[in-house]
């Protein structure tokens, strides 16, 4: 007898071509969907100043590159500042999580420590930005400029003014050590914070270089009286909040960043400082540098050559209060209250890379020691 091979059940079919059918689909959406990670490390406060927050103008500035290379960009904010980073990725060092970084400064990358993380790159896009920024930062490339600032003096026009204290208008380290202007004075721990590491060398530079002076000599008559926090968002809370402090360690970008959040002239002036009958501060330049051994080495070239665009450098003067580094672009109107480049002469030009790199840890051990009871 010929035997037939028995009849399927139909709903077991249908439930098997069901079952292949969303597999496919599944298969195909993540392929469709699914986007490799490509990670920046930066700081908390990273675009961080405008009026929308960080999310909006980091996902405006950075969402065509992920576009164009189809990938899913990861912006970090650490809760440290630069030096953190550089630590982190130290520690990281055997296995790259970091594609690139954002953050590190001129002075920060003489620290063998940032180049031993770092890989060189030569950006085609530098001939966008002025030569100068590139000599004072990185002339290695390890780090490509993202932004620039000057580092100086700010105070509150609602406490004290050029009307009350005339010295405010040519402002010297000695008539900072005066009690009632040292006692008014927030700065910042230059171990941990770049604008108080400016500081620090921006007196450094004026001590040795323009008045032949001892530099410790000035930290140890003003000891007792400066106010001395761990970083810029401490200082910036005492300085806003304590009817006692006048003057603080920032960046001459302050005035313009008041008079956009008050809608009028701003209530903060900047003071540099005055000799020779110049005007003086200290430049700090951020860079954007490439991760040894990261994890897609060409798309972070690539990422470093997008942030030298219009569409990342336009985000920078309200969103992060620094000058960006592209030269055509026109800056917002309140920039108008910002101390600029060429109204001061960079204390920079006095101490050259490899003398601070020499002698950078010698100084902050005297300052430590200067400082002690």
């Amino acid at each position: 007898m010929t035997e037939y091979p028995s009849r399927r059940d139909p709903r077991k079919m249908l439930a098997g071509i069901a079952i292949v059918v969303i597999l496919v689909i599944s298969v195909y959406a993540a392929v469709t969907w699914w986007k490799p990670r490509f990670v920046v490390y930066t700081y908390s406060s990273f675009l961080d100043w405008g009026d929308e927050g960080a999310e909006a103008v980091i996902e405006r500035a950075f969402a065509p590159f992920e576009e164009m290379y189809g990938v899913e960009v990861d912006i970090i904010l650490l809760e440290v500042d630069a030096n953190g980073i550089i630590s982190k990725l130290v520690a990281e060092s055997a296995n790259p999580v970091a594609d690139v970084v954002i953050g590190i400064d001129n002075i920060l990358i003489l620290q063998e420590a940032a180049k031993s993380v770092l890989e060189p790159y030569t950006s085609p896009n530098l001939s966008l930005i002025n030569e100068s920024l590139v000599d004072l930062l990185d002339p290695e490339h390890y780090l490509t400029p993202f932004d620039f600032g000057l580092v100086t003096l700010i105070y509150s026009t609602n406490t004290i003014n050029t009307t009350t204290h005339p010295q405010l208008a040519n402002l010297t380290f000695a008539d900072l050590a005066e009690t009632e202007l040292a006692s008014a004075l927030v700065t910042e721990n230059p171990h941990y914070s770049s604008p108080g590491l400016s500081f620090l060398l921006s007196q450094i530079a004026v001590y040795e270089k323009i008045l032949h002076q001892d530099w410790t000599s000035w930290w140890e008559d003003v000891r007792n009286e400066i106010d001395v926090q761990e970083g810029w968002t401490e200082a910036w809370s005492v300085w806003s909040t304590d009817p006692t402090k006048h003057l603080m360690v920032s960046y001459g970008t302050d005035p313009a960043y008041s008079a956009n959040d008050l809608g009028t002239a701003p209530d903060t002036a900047v003071a540099p400082f005055f000799y020779n009958d110049l005007y003086w501060a200290w430049m700090q330049v951020e860079g954007v540098g490439l991760v040894k051994n990261g994890p897609n080495p060409e798309l972070g070239k690539a990422f470093i050559d997008y942030c030298l665009n219009a569409t990342v450098q336009s985000e920078i003067p309200l969103n992060q209060w620094m000058f960006p580094v592209r030269t055509d672009l026109t800056l917002p109107s309140v920039y108008q209250y910002a101390i600029h480049p060429d109204e001061v002469s960079v204390l920079n030009q006095l101490l050259n890379s490899t003398e601070i790199a020499t002698n950078l840890q010698d100084w902050l051990d005297l300052w430590d020691t200067t400082r002690a009871p």
